[in-house]
């Protein structure tokens, strides 16, 4: 067979019959290639992010984030924890602004060495209103693939029975400003709202939240965009 020929059956066979199957498929369907995504729960240590008396943002970020790589490995996807447990990456010695940025460029590092094709940094919101509630997501304003993941997410989200109807913003936190790959920042929740307190608190809630960021990953990487150009990276030149 000439190499030609070769060219073209791959071609056909990713960008015809692999669309098609995904069509085809469950609402949920795993990912038929490999696919590595870095999940981040953010803060930890000394750094407990936003609280609420006894109750710590770092803590919903881990077990948050532990459901969502469940969710996603249940679907063939390999994924990195950027911390598995209650600490940061700050070395000794360091306070501050300095800890933090030495933190956040240590989890960029994991992402960047571990070759993660999307990032998914997860926090809880607070604020000085207890009415403000939601569930919303973020991308860099000059990340269109990042957009796109953010859209998807925060439209998932949006369909969790009581949840409100936010829409996903731009953002310049550090992470989306280092972040080489399409990365989202999702905030989960409020916890100085006393209902969306309550559910933060409820392992099943956490869950629902896990699978619908993971339903809505999913549904970015099975989009016919994101598959022709991550085979275009793999096919050889003629």
């Amino acid at each position: 067979m000439k190499t030609g020929s070769v060219f073209l059956t791959i071609f056909i066979s990713f960008f015809v019959i692999l669309p098609a199957r995904l069509c085809s498929a469950s609402d949920d369907p795993a990912i038929p290639y490999p696919i590595i995504v870095a999940v981040d729960p953010g803060h930890g240590g000394y750094d407990p992010g936003a609280t609420f008396g006894n109750i710590m943002e770092k803590n919903i970020n881990l077990a948050l984030c532990e459901k969502l790589k469940e969710h996603l490995e249940s679907k063939g996807i390999l994924v990195i924890l950027t911390r598995e447990g209650d600490y940061n990456h700050a070395i000794k010695g360091l306070h501050g602004r300095e800890a933090k940025r030495y933190d956040l460029d240590e989890r960029i590092e994991m992402v960047d060495s571990n070759h993660a094709q999307i990032l998914l940094t997860v926090h809880v919101n607070k604020s000085k209103k207890a009415s403000y509630a939601g569930a919303e997501v973020f991308y860099h304003p000059k990340s269109l693939k990042g957009k796109i993941l953010a859209s998807y997410i925060q439209e998932e989200l949006r369909n969790i029975p009581e949840m409100k109807k936010r829409i996903s913003k731009i953002s310049m936190c550090y992470l989306l400003c280092k972040a080489k790959t399409p990365a989202a920042l999702i905030e989960i929740g409020y916890l100085s709202n006393p209902s969306e307190r309550e559910k933060l608190k409820d392992p099943a809630y956490l869950d629902l939240i896990a699978e619908k960021i993971a339903a809505g990953t999913i549904k970015y990487l099975t989009s016919p965009d994101h598959i022709y150009e991550y085979v275009l990276t793999f096919l050889p030149v003629p």
